[in-house]
């Protein structure tokens, strides 16, 4: 049985090698995100070394937002990667109106997405509707918005045939559970976050290993098998990373 962490950061890791080695035992595929151009150029070296096991997506997170955009600098990481991510809006860092740096940061790589036809991985937290909004401005290959908790706007997001990703959070998450059981199983996708722990799961838990337990718990949500869960959770990753829409 294999499994796939379709939202991970491998360059916040002191020690990715053993995080790789560990994900390469329990076979499952990593999707690594970025942060900015540095955290970049770190995950094309990782999928160079590990091509079967890792898939680089490059670019800058809000939260870099402030700092600027590299565009030809990011569109030639972009060239050699499998995706565009992780990009997005969230005001907790700056301000997501019209002008503002991150909208104009997030429309920027968009349009690369769509340009150089790769899939995209968006944070959205604080901002759905707004990412939405945007979205709809552009035609990515696919989407995928990753950790999304806007139950109000599921269903537009189901109606474009967008990727959505549940990580450990759900086993204990109301909410996130209650947006699982109600979006298209053919959607949806298993990530971790990590390095992010999860302190009502214990204060060091984290990472790929937990994929399993988040899988399990969605079988129960969807009312189908473990194996068979874990299968269509495994080929919508797929269907993302080949840029199908849902």
């Amino acid at each position: 049985m294999a499994f796939c962490d379709a939202h991970l950061h491998l360059g916040d890791y002191a020690d990715a090698e053993g995080s790789t080695a560990l994900a390469r035992g329990a076979k499952i595929v990593l999707y690594s995100a970025s942060t900015n151009l540095p955290d970049s150029e770190r995950n094309l070296e990782f999928a160079r070394r590990s091509p079967d096991l890792i898939k680089a997506f490059v670019g800058v997170h809000p939260s870099e937002a402030g700092k600027g955009l590299e565009d030809k600098g990011l569109e030639s990481l972009s060239r050699h990667a499998t995706g565009i991510g992780e990009v997005g809006l969230d005001p907790k860092y700056s301000a997501v109106t019209e002008g503002s740096a991150q909208l104009r940061i997030f429309r920027v790589q968009l349009e690369l997405a769509e340009r150089l036809g790769r899939p995209v991985q968006v944070h959205s937290r604080g901002a759905e509707q707004a990412c939405l909004d945007n979205l709809g401005s552009f035609d990515p290959p696919s989407v995928l918005l990753h950790w999304f908790e806007g139950s109000e706007v599921a269903p537009r997001a189901a109606a474009k045939g967008y990727y959505v990703s549940f990580g450990p959070a759900i086993l204990y998450s109301k909410k996130l559970a209650g947006i699982a059981r109600s979006y298209p199983a053919d959607l949806i996708l298993t990530e971790s976050d990590a390095p992010v722990t999860y302190s009502p799961l214990g204060e060091a838990v984290s990472g790929p290993s937990l994929i399993p337990s988040v899988v399990f718990f969605l079988s129960q949500l969807l009312g189908r098998g473990f194996a068979e869960t874990a299968n269509i959770v495994l080929e919508n990753s797929k269907r993302y990373l080949e840029g199908k829409k849902g």
